[in-house]
């Protein structure tokens, strides 16, 4: 595997052999500014378009940022589109302990729907690795 980004909010890792971009977000996501927050959207974004990778591996499980409304419309526009275009084909959502983020994703992928992008990839959320994992390689 190899690290395309690390920082102390997430760290983003490409698996050639699989096609899967692997992004893990750490706890430090708790004090994020919305700066920072759109900041590290755009470093995912830069990742995933350095390997354009065909299943994604999202571990929200410690992702403590909550984002708001208008945040989850504009990271939306933002990777959406291009994850769309570069032919995701599957997107393996690690679900987060937080609750009150948790809302926030889902409202957020909400969007991603909203936008009816043609070829569109299929979400879902998972609990447990090896059940996420499964599903992607399926």
């Amino acid at each position: 595997m190899v690290t395309l980004y690390k920082s102390e909010f997430a760290k983003h890792e490409f698996d050639e052999s699989t096609s899967t971009l692997f992004t893990t977000w750490l706890p430090e996501t708790e004090n994020m500014t919305a700066a920072l927050f759109k900041s590290e959207m755009q470093e995912w974004l830069n990742a995933f378009c350095d390997c354009s990778p065909k299943y994604l591996y999202d571990a929200c499980n410690e992702f403590l940022y909550p984002i708001t409304p208008d945040e989850q419309i504009w990271m939306a526009h933002l990777l959406n589109p291009e994850f769309v275009l570069r032919g995701l084909k599957k997107y393996a959502h690690m679900v987060p302990a937080d609750m009150i983020t948790e809302m926030s994703v889902d409202q957020l992928f909400g969007e991603y729907f909203a936008m009816n992008l043609p070829n569109q990839y299929p979400i879902i959320n998972f609990a447990k690795r090896q059940d996420a994992l499964d599903w992607l390689y399926s």
